[in-house]
């Protein structure tokens, strides 16, 4: 399925608001207890804290933090009832259990101590086995669901490949508790804080700005601003939604900022000149597009180039190409130009005007047109094989304009 254009980039973004960087929205957090020493090892202990709000993603000093998916599909059932003091959990199954894997039963973490058999499991009878994280041993009903939180052969992490103490994390939604996996350290004495990959807080937060300016912009105007030939957004679109992504960055940390008051302004300003037709975007037909807009393909700085149109486009739009002969350059009077137009193959196939010597006046283009030809002397010259193109649509298109819609009004 297609999904809508982002109509800036993170670089871009950047250059509107270079202080981008600064608002990663990260937040500590405090408050780290233990939830079991030795948890995997000797040198492995968890620790857990609570009222975190949302844990997406982990960082230790500035370091990402590997991240546990929060498993919410049912790994077995309960097969006879859990006293709050039982050592034992008898289950439907142990297929793809171990020992010290994390589970939880209802609001209770319970860690396995030893797998007995296809159906039984010792917890251990300490009790910080049971009740972990701040959860309190419960009665378990038969049936009770039973999910598979950590598999510590797989997800405990590696502190050598990633170069820190923490290994990995998990954060549990329905208890607001963030638990933490460590290795010889304690997370009390480095800076651990909540957030997200930046590069994705950014993807995600230029995307919402593009759908707000979609939202803003008039009707008339198409929902997803079209390219211009390059495949590049016109720059008022992209600098307005590089505006409104700085605001929602910095108002999710200071809703009250004069500086995103004032970026917000700014995007607002760009918008009503869209809507009113107060600023033109590229794939527009604008009045004076019958005269043709002249753009360099090869250019030698400071010889002799097309420096002015005059006249109406009779045709419809067309893409014209002006080459400067390959065998007749020079200054002007001895060097010749050539134009080609579309035809039914394709664009630029038709030539119009073979050799045509350039005297300075305006001569003839194509469709009605005429062209002038100049340079920054007297004694400039114009260069083999310069080559230039220059989009024209006809005089009689209509002008691409947001409309001002009348307001029916009535009186009683």
């Amino acid at each position: 399925m297609a999904t809508a254009p982002t109509y800036c980039t993170h670089r871009q973004l950047k250059d509107v608001f270079p202080q981008v960087d600064s608002f990663d929205n990260k937040r500590p957090l405090y408050g780290w207890e233990v939830g079991v020493e030795d948890f995997y090892d000797s040198t492995i202990d968890t620790y857990y804290t609570s009222n975190t709000g949302l844990v997406t993603q982990l960082f230790w000093d500035g370091s990402q933090v590997d991240k546990i998916s929060f498993n919410t599909t049912e790994t077995t059932q309960v097969a006879t009832e859990l006293s709050p003091s039982a050592s034992t959990l008898v289950l439907d199954s142990t297929s793809g259990i171990g020992a010290s894997d994390i589970l939880k039963i209802n609001n209770e973490y319970l860690m396995v101590g030893s797998v007995d058999d296809g159906t039984t499991i010792t917890l251990t009878s300490l009790a910080s086995k049971r009740g972990m994280f701040g959860t309190s041993a419960q009665k378990h009903p038969v049936d009770s669901s039973v999910y598979l939180i950590v598999d510590a052969s797989t997800e405990i992490g590696d502190s050598t490949s990633q170069g820190i103490d923490a290994l990995s994390f998990f954060y549990d939604t329905n208890l607001d508790t963030c638990v933490l996996i460590v290795s010889g350290a304690n997370p009390n004495d480095y800076l651990v804080e909540a957030g997200e990959d930046f590069s994705t807080l950014i993807t995600r937060i230029t995307s919402n700005a593009s759908r707000y300016l979609d939202a803003k912009l008039d009707p008339n105007l198409p929902k997803e601003q079209l390219r211009d030939k390059s495949g590049n957004f016109d720059y008022i679109i992209i600098r307005t939604t590089a505006l409104i992504a700085a605001t929602f960055l910095i108002r999710s940390h200071d809703p009250t900022s004069e500086i995103a008051n004032a970026l917000m302004e700014d995007a607002e300003g760009n918008i009503d000149a869209l809507n009113k037709g107060g600023a033109a975007l590229s794939w527009q037909t604008t009045g004076d597009s019958s005269k043709g807009v002249v753009r360099d393909i090869t250019y030698t700085s400071g010889s002799i180039r097309p420096v002015d149109t005059r006249g109406r486009w009779s045709g419809t739009w067309d893409l014209i190409r002006v080459t400067i002969s390959s065998t007749t350059a020079g200054v002007i009077g001895t060097a010749k130009y050539n134009v080609y137009v579309k035809d039914s193959d394709g664009l630029k196939n038709n030539q119009v005007v073979t050799e045509e010597v350039i005297t300075g006046d305006y001569q003839t283009l194509a469709g009605g047109l005429q062209i002038r030809f100049g340079g920054k002397t007297d004694a400039s010259t114009a260069v083999a094989n310069n080559e230039w193109e220059i989009e024209v649509s006809g005089w009689e298109e209509e002008v691409d304009n947001s409309a001002i819609n009348s307001v029916r009004m009535t009186r009683r």
